[in-house]
């Protein structure tokens, strides 16, 4: 009778246990669902432009937008953005055709107006869209670049002291040179013309490894493409490339971003991250803007070599910025924001502490981790203090 007691006991505790260790998750999930709900919307002014993804889902659309989601930021309707609609750029339509719209279609006095009722714009994505043409011709730009709309709207929100964010391919084709020139003047930086990016495998038959990539080195290099493993390939606008490979060149194969005290202390950026997506070189007037973060490229001495005959050094900007009364701007040298973050976590307040044991969407940690440590609280703090030095 006693032993049978001990194992309804042991029984019930297990159970209890079972159930406790159940419950616990969905518990927690409840509680940052609830304080999500009851936290105070902040009306926040939002132009984002991407004149790039018109798809369905606008998944290159996510990050920024779950941020706005997950920091209760709305329009000045009260209302939540949304991220199919509220933009600047290209939108697809019902026939499946785009339709376009640009900054540049706006009077002068409609953009002195748009700054001023403006309280942050976000350059994601100038890319643009493309018709696939003959393969011996390329694609044929449809719509895409920063144009002068753009470039007016971003001298006016300096005037109006305002928050600019703006982020990796701006500067490049097909933003016209002049544009370019333009848009460099006025943020005080300058883009190379080198762009780079890690991949997993350098081997020619890798899924992952842009056929472009082969394409361009064997018709500017007379060796054909032999490399294999993890490696760096950089590539620059006029059609040079070097390509550093694990085997002879790195030391750690995939770059990162290093984070200096600003950052870490008042933006809470983790000191080193991961960065495996596109990036880009850049030059900068340290007397208009100092680097928040910069990526560290771990080189062998045949590495260095490499580099130092193309003019690049192994460390170079990750995030730039100007934070002062008089405007305050940020560029992101980098593809930050087109990672596909499930909105589905946006509505659960503090979920980001849990981002070790969230998984990407293939299954992977990495694949969302630069977003919670990096990406989000970066944009946390900018859309939360951008208003800092207005009187």
């Amino acid at each position: 009778m006693l032993s049978f007691v001990k194992q309804v006991r042991k029984r019930v505790f297990f159970g209890v246990l079972a159930g406790i260790i159940i419950l616990f998750p969905l518990v927690i999930l409840l509680i940052m669902k609830v304080n999500w709900k009851v936290t105070p919307a902040k009306i926040v002014k939002v132009a984002y432009v991407d004149k790039t993804d018109a798809s369905d889902k606008r998944l290159a659309h996510n990050a920024f937008f779950w941020v706005l989601q997950n920091q209760q930021i709305r329009k000045q309707d009260g209302t939540a953005y949304d991220k199919t609609r509220d933009y600047w750029g290209v939108l697809s339509d019902k026939t499946g055709g785009y339709q376009f719209n640009d900054l540049s279609q706006l009077s002068p006095q409609q953009l002195d107006s748009l700054s001023r009722q403006t309280d942050v714009l976000m350059f994601a994505d100038t890319y643009g869209v493309y018709a696939s043409e003959k393969e011996s011709e390329g694609p044929k730009l449809i719509y895409g670049g920063l144009s002068s709309g753009d470039l007016s709207l971003f001298r006016k929100m300096k005037k109006e002291g305002k928050t600019v964010i703006a982020e990796f391919n701006i500067l490049q084709a097909p933003t016209s040179r002049a544009v370019r020139r333009q848009f460099e003047e006025e943020a005080g930086l300058h883009w190379t013309g080198w762009s780079g990016k890690y991949f997993e495998s350098l081997s020619g038959d890798s899924e992952k490894l842009p056929a472009w990539v082969i394409h361009s080195y064997n018709e500017n290099y007379s060796e054909p493409w032999d490399y294999s493993g993890e490696g760096i390939v950089l590539v620059n606008e006029d059609g040079r490339m070097v390509v550093l490979s694990e085997q002879h060149d790195l030391n750690t194969a995939m770059p990162q971003i290093k984070t200096f005290g600003y950052g870490v202390n008042q933006l809470e950026l983790p000191r080193l991250q991961e960065f495996r997506y596109w990036f880009d070189v850049i030059e900068y007037n340290d007397s208009i803007n100092h680097a928040i973060s910069a990526y560290q490229i771990d080189l062998t001495e045949q590495g260095k070599t490499k580099l130092n005959q193309l003019g690049i050094s192994d460390r170079f900007p990750a995030v730039l910025m100007h934070r002062a009364q008089d405007y305050s701007f940020y560029y992101l040298c980098g593809d930050y924001s087109s990672e596909p973050i499930s909105m589905a976590t946006s509505r659960f307040k503090g979920i980001h502490h849990f981002s070790s044991i969230l998984k990407g969407r293939k299954g992977t940690f990495g694949e969302d981790e630069f977003f919670y440590r990096f990406y989000f609280p970066l944009m946390r703090h900018i859309l939360q203090d951008h208003d800092r030095f207005k009187p």
